[in-house]
């Protein structure tokens, strides 16, 4: 199960998310740092390709890029880049190119007592200064990063846990 918390502090919001999942650190890492893997986590309908950097080996200042379906015959093109690395602890990856005014995300990666691993992630994101923006966070955009990030916990516990 995963627990997820949203919240805002002037327009800068943060997203936090944690579940726990039943693997080896490494088996864990090999998958989460295979940026092909985001293909496989992303919901069906977003039609997520990664189009530059599918190599699997992740190193500070690795670009990639990626292609998403927002709406229908609508694409977004993403490019980030990889600002750090830690072999089985973290990872994390700020947006220079895309929807968001500003996005970085840290994926955190804890092994407990129990041998089981913790994912933490934390995304700190900026909207754009587009008319109408915080109607369209509130309705749309806030509903569809939590949809997103369930879904992506859906899926690595069926990986996982199963």
């Amino acid at each position: 199960m995963q627990k997820i918390k949203l919240f805002n502090k002037n327009n800068f919001y943060t997203l936090k998310t944690e579940q726990v999942v039943n693997s080896k650190i490494e088996d864990l890492w090999d998958y989460f740092t295979n940026i092909k893997n985001l293909e496989k986590i992303m919901p069906k309908k977003y039609n997520t390709k990664v189009t530059i950097g599918r190599r699997r080996k992740l190193y500070t200042g690795k670009l990639f890029n990626i292609k998403i379906k927002i709406l229908p015959f609508v694409y977004s093109n993403i490019t980030s880049e990889i600002k750090a690395v830690e072999k089985n602890k973290y990872f994390i990856d700020s947006q220079i190119f895309g929807p968001y005014k500003i996005w970085h995300h840290e994926h955190h990666f804890i092994v407990n007592e129990d041998e089981s691993i913790k994912i933490v992630d934390i995304v700190r994101y900026k909207l754009r200064g587009i008319p109408f923006i915080k109607i369209l966070h509130k309705f749309f955009i806030k509903k569809e990063i939590i949809k997103t990030f369930n879904h992506r916990a859906n899926k690595i516990n069926y990986i996982f846990n199963n």
